[in-house]
């Protein structure tokens, strides 16, 4: 169990620092103190997507030492968050102002919308024992992949930004 231990702490170590580099970047982007929504929407959606699994492996690590289930535990935790995300994801979505809706468009959130659905019904058979051979590595990999949709959504932070004109600022606020 030395390997999960070490594979688990790893996710925790780059899951928060994909989240201190967000921050960082999220700082330097926006100096002058005025947030357009589309910003807080899509730095919101960052550290979520960076943090739960994050926050998963460090709830799989403690389970580890303590339950027999904790990979079952665990995925079902995974696939509650999972749930809620595509919940609260889709509504925030709705609320960025059209002139905006380019940056968070369908070409981007249908792809990562189908990735939570899969990983969902993943995690939710993990959960229940329906898949019960190689259970830690499937769980695993569905904390990576949730950590790369979080690294793509770093690169479109930094790379695709909105207009700011002084008129915008004033609409979002």
């Amino acid at each position: 169990m030395s390997d999960a231990t070490e594979l688990l702490s790893t996710i925790v170590e780059f899951s928060v620092g994909l989240a201190g580099f967000s921050g960082l970047v999220g700082a330097f982007m926006h100096r002058s103190g005025k947030w357009l929504y589309v910003d807080q929407f899509r730095i919101t959606n960052l550290l979520l997507m960076s943090l739960t699994p994050g926050f998963l492996a460090f709830l799989t690590l403690g389970l580890i030492q303590v339950s027999d289930s904790a990979i079952e535990l665990s995925a079902a935790a995974f696939a509650t968050a999972l749930a809620l995300l595509l919940i609260l994801i889709p509504r925030a979505r709705a609320k960025v102002p059209a002139r905006d809706q380019h940056l968070v468009g369908l070409h981007i959130f249908i792809p990562i919308a189908s990735t939570f659905g899969v990983l969902l019904v993943v995690q939710t058979l993990l959960a229940i024992s329906v898949i019960s051979s190689n259970a830690f590595i499937i769980y695993y990999f569905s904390l990576v992949v949730m950590l790369l949709l979080a690294v793509v959504q770093f690169a479109r932070l930094i790379l695709a930004r909105p207009d700011a004109s002084p008129a915008q600022t004033e609409d979002d606020a």
